[in-house]
């Protein structure tokens, strides 16, 4: 076996690990009916990957994604329809802020703030989470942090 070889086999091992991980978090989301397949995590993975790529950053783990579906299945605005394309834009606002915020902020100080904005002021809407309420934090954060 060669090193490329041995490289291609541990990507798609650590990626089955990765979907087999964000698998498990079905067994707390699933008290609020909302469950993700393989396929829908798999997609999720790559969302993340994307999200990470595109904001020029680097992510070894996943543990933010996970923390970020805890957070949010139970939320009364996500329902089983839009579970997991909801989970792939948070995740995208996710890793978008972060950079917004040149990591200034914690994860976890940061997914707490996606989820009380998204549950109260944006009322479930993602374009309003963005696009208003972490637009305005992050104007406001960047404003004082100079």
């Amino acid at each position: 076996m060669n090193w490329l070889d041995l490289y291609h086999s541990t990507g798609k091992t650590l990626k089955q690990l990765n979907i087999n991980e964000i698998l498990e978090t079905n067994k707390e989301s699933i008290k609020y009916g909302l469950i993700l397949t393989a396929a829908e995590a798999q997609e999720l993975i790559e969302a993340r990957n994307r999200a990470v790529r595109n904001h020029g950053r680097v992510e070894l783990g996943i543990e933010a994604v996970k923390k970020i579906i805890a957070a949010f299945c139970t939320s009364p605005y996500i329902n089983t329809d839009d579970y997991a394309l909801t989970l792939y834009e948070l995740v995208e606002i996710f890793y978008y802020m972060k950079s917004e915020t040149e990591d200034k902020i914690g994860d976890d100080e940061l997914i707490s703030l996606m989820e009380e904005f998204f549950n109260h002021s944006s009322r479930g809407s993602v374009e309003l989470l963005k696009n208003r309420e972490l637009a305005l934090f992050a104007d406001n954060f960047k404003r004082a942090s100079r």
